[in-house]
């Protein structure tokens, strides 16, 4: 076997089996289906952002997803046009915009997150009161370090 300094450890293989078990592996576009709605996971992420802030600059958004302003304004006017999001000038500061869930886009994140609910009540009814323990310690302090590491860079 050749030497690499590629990492061949266990958080890699954690990392890479969770990326190809959630198709973020995809080749193309990664484009979900949730609850009879085909989604990218951004979309997927920004609708579970929005429902939990109510209203968000696109700038806020940037920032929770981890995403680039122009990334986020495309994704923002992607979602617009599909009905889901009201894109409106800030009245406090015109150079932002503020995003909203239309009435539309609140019953498409009600219908997507329902099913990622149920998903994720699925996969963690399996695991041990002391697993799902270990299991939110460990992403909880793995997050931390994802997110220290990026302020390093």
């Amino acid at each position: 076997m050749q030497s690499t300094t590629f990492p061949e450890d266990d958080l890699r293989r954690f990392i890479q089996q969770i990326a190809r078990s959630s198709g973020f592996l995809e080749p193309v576009q990664p484009s979900h289906e949730h609850a009879g709605i085909r989604l990218s996971v951004s979309e997927t992420f920004a609708l579970g952002e929005l429902v939990e802030a109510g209203a968000l600059s696109q700038q806020e958004l940037a920032a929770r997803l981890g995403l680039e302003k122009s990334t986020v304004s495309r994704l923002a006017a992607a979602m617009q046009e599909r009905g889901w999001l009201s894109r409106e000038r800030d009245a406090d500061d015109r150079r932002l915009y503020r995003l909203t869930l239309t009435a539309h886009g609140r019953d498409v994140a009600d219908r997507v997150g329902a099913e990622l609910s149920e998903h994720h009540g699925r996969l963690l009814a399996r695991l041990s009161p002391e697993e799902r323990h270990a299991l939110g310690i460990g992403l909880g302090a793995l997050v931390r370090e994802l997110q220290t590491g990026h302020e390093h860079a």
